[in-house]
């Protein structure tokens, strides 16, 4: 069996730490839920079904602690809440404004996709328990990530869940106990990477009356070239590759048997919309072992390993109101590049 090289430009020591998650430690001892979506077999089949189509799932990119500490990684170096002064605030004054709206004491909070809950501790500040009484269910694609998050938010009492959005779990059976406690459903970060056409539709299914969502898009001022030009580079950097290459590497490639592109396509029948795609060429034949079934890849076959969609202001807007979303706030920074809304169901009719 060959030896797989490091990604160029990187050593193999730094490889690996930037694989290794900090330590994280718990006061108590937690139980975390895995979701049907979440269990190895589940997983495996979805690679497959997707090498089958040419294009990997999502989760995969999140999924595994090697992943996760990439993700970190790039995170911090390129997501404006990790860069910018401005953006955090530009959060904050929607927090502060969704929990103004409030009219109980008491809510439940669940976050959608948590990451590392930088902005889901960002929110929960601001709910101080002498106020507030906050249920906190914390749900991702990767345990990793979701038990790094709890542990940043060790003074709530947090609920543990593993799931992969992109199958759109039932979200019914995480407030059974409190099915009438209203919440805030946080979905930060989300949107671009799992797409409107799947994420509106799903987020409009389970968003009820007294229920507040809120959202964050990447935007982008006008879609014109020299938009695109340079969000793309955004996307195709050493840190943004890294992350890629690892998913590839983990699967079975070596580093030598593809080549990253990445490039801009337009959303068909979306003004102002468009998507960054980046794709793994294949320079070699090879087969790939997946799920007990073998996948040939020719050379010059391509397989779809990330994309991430922008609109501009007035685009998401459109897009909102076509799946009955109606805006309670938006919040957008003076780049347009970032937006963060709240939001309710016009659709849905009270129990």
């Amino acid at each position: 069996m060959r030896s797989k090289s490091p990604v160029q430009g990187i050593s193999e020591s730094n490889l690996i730490d930037m694989m290794m998650l900090r330590s994280y430690t718990l006061d108590v001892s937690v139980q975390v839920t895995f979701h049907s979506s979440a269990l190895p077999d589940v997983i495996q089949a979805k690679v497959a079904a997707g090498i089958a189509v040419h294009r990997l799932p999502a989760g995969l990119l999140y999924a595994s602690i090697g992943q996760s500490a990439r993700w970190l990684k790039y995170a911090r170096a390129w997501a404006p809440i990790h860069r910018r002064d401005a953006i955090s605030a530009l959060y904050q004054s929607v927090y502060r404004s969704t929990l103004d709206s409030m009219e109980r004491d008491e809510f439940h909070y669940l976050a959608l996709g948590c990451g590392d809950g930088v902005k889901d501790a960002s929110f929960l500040e601001l709910a101080a328990p002498d106020k507030w009484r906050v249920k906190v269910t914390l749900l991702d694609v990767s345990p990793y990530l979701t038990l790094g998050a709890a542990q940043r938010l060790n003074a709530w009492q947090t609920q543990l869940h593993v799931a992969d959005l992109e199958s759109q779990p039932d979200l019914s059976v995480l407030d059974l106990e409190e099915r009438r406690q209203p919440r805030v459903i946080s979905c930060l970060g989300m949107l671009p990477t799992l797409g409107h056409a799947m994420l509106l539709p799903y987020l409009a299914s389970v968003l009820k009356p007294e229920d507040r969502l809120v959202i964050s898009a990447n935007l982008s001022p006008t879609a014109s070239d020299e938009d695109k030009a340079s969000i793309k580079s955004q996307y195709d950097n050493p840190e943004a590759r890294l992350w890629y290459s690892g998913a590839l590497l983990e699967l079975g490639l070596e580093r030598n048997d593809f080549a990253l592109r990445c490039a801009v396509e337009s959303l068909a029948g979306i003004a102002g919309a468009y998507r960054i795609v980046v794709q793994a060429e294949i320079l070699r034949g090879l087969e790939l072992q997946v799920h007990g079934e073998t996948y040939p890849m020719a050379a010059g076959d391509r397989l779809e390993v990330f994309r991430s969609e922008r609109w501009t202001p007035s685009a998401l807007r459109h897009l909102f109101s076509h799946q009955g979303l109606e805006i309670i706030q938006a919040s957008v920074s003076n780049d347009c590049q970032e937006g963060v809304y709240v939001i309710a169901n016009r659709n849905q009719s009270p129990v």
